[in-house]
This record gives C-alpha cells, structure tokens and sequence, in this order.
C-alpha cells in the first residue's frame, strides 16, 4: 500500500465525515422523490391491471430507469447549485460501494424478464430488497449511520418475504406484488425522506 494511495483514502473519508449535514440535506429530496415514484407506478400498475408475471420485472426495472434518470437530474442540480463537480472523489467513492449490489439486482430482473418459465415475482421482490438493502448498507459508511439502518430495514423485510415465500404465502404476497414493491421502495424512500427533511438541524439549511 503506497503512502499516496492511502493519503487520498484518508482525505476522501475526511471529506465525507465533515459534509455529512450536506449530505444529509441533499439525500431528503432524492429519497421523497423516490419515493413518490414508487408509490405511483405501483398504484398505475394496480389501476391498469399489470398484474401478470410476464410484466413484473420489466415494468419495475422501467421505473428503476426513470427514478435514477430522476436522481442523477436531482444531484446534478445540486451540484450546480453548489457550483461543485457530479461525480467529485467523495461521489465515486459512495457509487462504488452501491454498484455491486445494484447491478446484482439488475441481473437478477434482466435473467427474470428473459425468463419464459417459473417466473416469481415475490422471490425477486424479496431478493430485490436484500440486495438493495445491502447496497445502501455499504454506501452508509461514506455517508451517516441513518443510511446504514435504511439498508438494514431493506434486509430485515427482504429476509421476511423469503420466509413467507417458503412457508407457502406466495398466492397472498403475488396478488399484491405491485403493492410490495410500493411499500418497499415507495413508502419506505418516503418516509426516510421525510425524516430527514423534518429533523434537519437549522444549520443544515444554510
């Protein structure tokens, strides 16, 4: 390990640790916005009647697409704003540790949306949310420690659907699908956007 190679780590971290309030303040409109998305495609997927296996993981990894088109204009504006660049060092560094597990969760709804046989939109929703959870876990050390528990809600609840999904409540979770992924990452974005914008210290505005 060179001397170099560990100076910029440790600035990096530093940088982090003393923007965590910026941060903070910057993640609650990406996390309402999420989660504003998530609520409406699962009420327009309910509305029109997209409840087929065939649809599922095509329809949610479209939503996927546009929240994160939604996030990258959000942060982009931020950034703007604050006259700083998109992807600084800090950035990259927080991207990195999301990008394992997002893309493993991509995989896994590609190979499903390719899928003509045994498709089981619960085990994806629950496989989703573990990976997702997990993804956000790893970003949370850059970050704050709230992150850290979002992701580990993500696990919690994901473990729990593939309980379900083994003890035989497939047909009660399958009919609600659309309404699972609401809450999972409709509600739950929501809410923690929510909570940060309402418990944000006055100095966090400034």
């Amino acid at each position: 390990m060179s001397a170099q190679w560990a100076e910029e780590n440790l600035n990096t971290i530093r940088t982090l640790m003393e923007r965590v309030s910026v941060y903070r303040r910057a993640l609650a409109p990406v996390a309402i916005t999420v989660g504003l998305l998530g609520l409406a495609a699962a009420g327009l997927a309910e509305a029109m009647g997209w409840t087929g296996e065939g649809r599922f993981a095509g329809y949610w990894l479209g939503v996927a697409v546009v929240a994160l088109l939604a996030v990258l204009l959000l942060v982009r504006r931020q950034a703007m704003r604050d006259k700083e660049e998109i992807m600084s060092p800090p950035m990259r560094r927080v991207v990195q540790a999301l990008a394992p597990m997002l893309l493993a969760g991509l995989g896994l709804g590609v190979l499903e949306v390719l899928a003509r046989e045994h498709r089981d939109s619960v085990r994806l929703i629950a496989l989703w949310m573990v990976l997702y959870g997990g993804a956000l876990h790893a970003a949370g050390f850059f970050m704050q420690r709230g992150l850290r528990w979002l992701g580990l809600i993500f696990v919690f609840f994901g473990g729990i659907c593939l309980c379900l999904h083994e003890l035989g409540y497939v047909p009660v979770l399958k009919d609600n699908a659309h309404w699972l992924m609401g809450w999972a990452f409709g509600a739950n974005h929501l809410a923690y956007g929510l909570y940060l914008k309402l418990t944000a210290k006055p100095t966090d505005e400034e």
